[in-house]
This record gives structure tokens, C-alpha cells and sequence, in this order.
């Protein structure tokens, strides 16, 4: 993990418009009833992104919720709903550095901005 990275990363979250909601809004609900949480997720950092992965929060089980993603571009990530709405997540870069977030509220902040 690079610690330099992850907090540029949370700083630029804060300072590049994560909003937080009064109440946390429903999620769409998607086939068979499973609910999921849309986050847009803006590629700010020089080298493209691999993938970008996600846990429930203190999980050990990660999946990917975006492919590549190029430097300057924006794309959509699905979630599934975690009941208390916080994730782990991870970002990996074509440059070979990776980010780190725990325990983002995915409901409250649905903009994750990456950064160098």
C-alpha cells in the first residue's frame, strides 16, 4: 500500500466533490432482488487503472467492480449493497502502484476520485 497515495487519494475524494448525503438514499434494485450502489469513479492519476476491487469492509473476499480504466476518464462501478454500506477498496495502475481505501461509506459517498 502506498500510505502518500491513499491519502492524496482520500484528500482528493474530500477536496473533487464526494458528497454526503442527509439520509442514505435507496439503491437500484437490480434482477433476482439483489441491491446494488452505483459509485462514479474518476481516473485523476497520470497511469491508467488495471482494475479497481472492492470487500465489504474487514472482508478478506475481493472482487472486481471495474476493469481498465484510462488516465482522465470516468466510468461506473456497481456494488453490492454491504449492510452497513462500507467497503475496502483497492486500485491498481498500469505503472505498477497501487491504492488503498477502508471502509468507505459507498452510500453516502458515491464519487470515488483517484489520484496521484
Amino acid at each position: 500500500m502506498n500510505t502518500r497515495t491513499l491519502a492524496a487519494a482520500l484528500v482528493g475524494a474530500t477536496l473533487f466533490g464526494l458528497t454526503a448525503a442527509q439520509a442514505a438514499p435507496k439503491p437500484k434494485a437490480k434482477q433476482a432482488g439483489a441491491v446494488t450502489v452505483t459509485v462514479t469513479v474518476t481516473n485523476s492519476r497520470k497511469a491508467d487503472l488495471v482494475q479497481l476491487e472492492a470487500a465489504k469492509s474487514g472482508s478478506p473476499e475481493w472482487k472486481e467492480v471495474l476493469g481498465p480504466l484510462k488516465s482522465g476518464k470516468q466510468a461506473s462501478a456497481k456494488l453490492p449493497q454491504a449492510s452497513d454500506c462500507r467497503f475496502d477498496l483497492r486500485g491498481t495502475f498500469e505503472d505498477g502502484q497501487s491504492t488503498d481505501a477502508s471502509g468507505v461509506n459507498v452510500c453516502a459517498d458515491k464519487t470515488l476520485n483517484l489520484t496521484d
